[in-house]
């Protein structure tokens, strides 16, 4: 007896597509990848209107949030030794959990990839920030449906961008960039901050306070915020009274207000007094603020001496400086915990932490008779490293799923 398959969705939604009632289709539609969506496009114009309504895209993006193989996104550096005149295909690789490449999206030269100082995404789009003088490109770009749209300039003339943010607000149901900018030169630290917010709803920036307790406040620039709790989040440092200290200014999404976080008290055992913590990078671990602490420095203006240099000496080589700090429930400064210690040889920096709590970091190694640099990733408990296997470092590397977001709207892409 021959044996027949069984028919695909797709077969069943073509034949059975003039008898089932239309809300039934949607909701079968609703269940596909994003590529199969796109597909049933051409079939009817009644489905191509119902598909791209914001309604069928939010149901979508809901009903497959947890069902996406894809984790992150990842575009390395072109290899230097290939000519500058060569042309050739041009492609960021959207890799699953485990770090095995499952796809790739074309990137068109409409897309100022190359030219990005950071990236952001949330709900499949991603947000390409461009830094210059006195302006500011950026970019909502969703590979998997290949359309991007260009944001309109700045409110505010004569600020000097410094950092940006891009997250989705439950609350209205749309997506806000945040930009905060300083007043004058970027080479003058600590002057008049100026923050804005963009929706993508309304298409347009509008200017928000930004009051802190300090003035004196310089936020690191191209410094990539983190999402998390509701809220934007980046380093600050400030300097008041020839004394320093670091704080985390965050932005809360649903209510557009900015305030200000203290750091744990206890980071500074283990210290002699006069030194701090110095945190190198905010993170998420396991869906909680976080951040890594690597090395220290003076909290005065006094000069180093010799003491001081060899306790840093003893001090990195003994300890590596490596701590993870973890807020245990969010706003409450009490509930700062370090959960983890880990130890280093050749670690040059941090990109944050995996969606199952494993470090990314970037170490040294050495390859045939070259020291390099190459990403390995960390898993806190078994303290196990893993070479992740990138030739070149990674331009841009952000968490990612596919969706239709943007499918009602923005700039298709071509080439």
């Amino acid at each position: 007896m021959s044996q027949t398959s069984e028919p695909s969705p797709r077969q069943i939604l073509l034949q059975k597509k003039d008898h089932l009632p239309h809300d039934i289709i949607l909701n079968i539609l609703a269940n596909l990848p994003v590529k199969s969506v796109l597909r049933f496009r051409c079939v009817s114009k009644t489905w191509d209107s119902s598909i791209t309504t914001p309604d069928f895209i939010s149901t979508h993006l809901n009903l497959n949030n947890n069902n996406n193989n894809l984790a992150y996104l990842i575009h390395v550096y072109s290899d230097p030794i290939i000519p500058s005149n060569t042309t050739i295909p041009s492609f960021i690789s959207g890799y699953d959990h485990t770090f095995n490449r499952v796809s790739e999206y074309s990137i068109p030269s409409a897309l100022p990839l190359s030219r990005a100082h950071s990236a952001d995404s949330c709900n499949g789009l991603v947000c390409l920030t461009q830094y210059g003088r006195f302006f500011t490109n950026i970019h909502l770009w969703n590979p998997s449906i290949r359309k991007f749209k260009r944001l309109s300039d700045s409110s505010l003339p004569q600020y000097y961008c410094i950092s940006t943010g891009f997250a989705y607000d439950s609350k209205t149901n749309d997506y806000k960039v945040v930009k905060i900018s300083q007043k004058g030169s970027p080479h003058n630290p600590g002057v008049e901050l100026g923050a804005e917010v963009y929706t993508l709803r309304s298409d347009s920036w509008r200017r928000v306070g930004i009051s802190l307790k300090n003035n004196a406040v310089i936020l690191e620039k191209n410094q990539t915020s983190i999402f998390v709790s509701g809220a934007l989040h980046w380093l600050e440092y400030v300097s008041e009274a020839q004394m320093h200290h670091y704080m985390i200014l965050s932005f809360e999404v649903n209510n557009d207000k900015f305030r200000e976080i203290a750091l744990p008290d206890g980071q500074q055992e283990m210290l002699p007094q006069g030194l701090i913590a110095k945190p190198k990078r905010l993170m998420v671990f396991k869906g909680k603020l976080a951040f890594i602490s690597r090395d220290f420095e003076r909290i005065n203006n006094i000069n180093e001496d010799e003491s001081y240099r060899d306790f840093r000496r003893s001090y990195l080589y003994k300890y590596n400086t490596c701590f993870i700090w973890v807020m245990e429930e969010y706003g409450v400064h009490e509930s700062w915990s370090k959960l983890f210690f880990v130890q280093f040889d050749n670690a040059v920096d941090f990109l944050g932490c995996t969606s199952r709590g494993e470090l990314l970091a970037i170490e040294y190694v050495v390859d045939s008779k070259f020291r390099c640099k190459a990403v390995v990733s960390i898993d806190f408990e078994t303290q196990l490293l893993k070479y992740l296997g990138f030739r070149n470092l990674p331009q841009i590397l952000t968490t990612f799923m596919e969706s239709l977001v943007l499918l009602d709207g923005a700039t298709e892409l071509s080439g």
